[in-house]
Order: C-alpha cells, then sequence, then structure tokens
C-alpha cells in the first residue's frame, strides 16, 4: 500500500519484482500453470491535489494449459497502462442527493474515471494483478494446433425443429 500524503509532489518511481512466491499465489489465482516471472517500473505522482497516478509497465513469463491438446504454452506479457484513484467523498456519485439516477456518458477511447482510494492510499500490487489478468490470453493454444470438430457430430444449426407455433397457426386458418 501506498499513501497519498507519502508521494511527493515530483512523484516518485518504485521497482518490483515478484518473488516465487507471490508467483506462486498469482499462478493460482488466475489458474494458470506458472508465473515464471512478474517485474516492473511503476511512476506514481498526484492527482487533483488528493489523488493519485500510477503509470506502470510490467513484463511477465507465464505457462498455462493448450485449450486443445492441454500441453504447456508459454505466454510472454509487455504491457503499459495508468489508472488514476481519488477519495471516495472527491468522485461524484451516479445517484443524485434526491435520488435521481445520473446519466453518466462514457468514451470508449477516453481515459478511464478515477477508482475510489481505500483508506488514502492505493495497491499497487493489486493494480498490476488486475492487469495481468486482463492480458492473459484466455484461450491459449499451441502454435499450428486447430480444434477439429470430429465428423459424427450433428451440425446444431442444419437440425430441423418443429415451429412451436404451428398448433396456433392450425387453429387461425380453421376460423
Amino acid at each position: 500500500m501506498l499513501a497519498a500524503k507519502d508521494v511527493p509532489t515530483a512523484g516518485t518511481v518504485l521497482k518490483f519484482d515478484a518473488d516465487a512466491g507471490a508467483c506462486a499465489a498469482l499462478a493460482r489465482r488466475f489458474n494458470i500453470l506458472e508465473l515464471q516471472y512478474l517485474r516492473g517500473t511503476a511512476s506514481v505522482r498526484p492527482f487533483r491535489k488528493h489523488g493519485l497516478t500510477l503509470d506502470c509497465h510490467f513484463e511477465a513469463v507465464l505457462a498455462q494449459s493448450c485449450v486443445v491438446t492441454l500441453d504447456p504454452v508459454v505466454q510472454t506479457i509487455d504491457e503499459r497502462f495508468t489508472r488514476r484513484w481519488l477519495p471516495e467523498h472527491l468522485i461524484e456519485p451516479a445517484v443524485a442527493a434526491d435520488g435521481r439516477e445520473i446519466e453518466i456518458l462514457v468514451e470508449a477511447e477516453g481515459e478511464d474515471a478515477p477508482e475510489p482510494m481505500t483508506g488514502g492510499a492505493i495497491d499497487i500490487g493489486e493494480a498490476v494483478a488486475e492487469a495481468l489478468a486482463l492480458a492473459i490470453d484466455p484461450y491459449p493454444r499451441k502454435p499450428g494446433v486447430a480444434y477439429d470438430v470430429p465428423p459424427d457430430v450433428p451440425d446444431p444449426v442444419a437440425e430441423e425443429r418443429p415451429n412451436p407455433f404451428a398448433a396456433l397457426e392450425k387453429l387461425k386458418k380453421n376460423d
């Protein structure tokens, strides 16, 4: 945890390198075979007087099971991300004081809204772990491996299903 009051006006730079225990814990958390390493640099600077901005770059190498063969697949990740935090009382609520919902416009390519700080501090490790989770390939596949549907499996789209409204159509024609 890094408290906003501990960050100088010019900001600070922190280097990190996850130890074997942290890598093993993250591998279990993300249900991957192995996290070989996770290291990077985090630059933290003040944001709007009471908040913080984190600019982070990290690298990781991990192993997962191929979704087709279950053989290990190694993935190298090189990511950059930026996140901002503000104390909770400075974040605009999505509901007005009289209980009406406030319309919030979100730009797909715009920057993310600041997140609320917990106790005036941020958890850089958790921010990196969340970014790592988003960077992990959800369907890892060994190079050159493809999933082929067995020929004896019927195509579900080709099946002719009875129309549930056919009985109603017959009643309509009888009138």
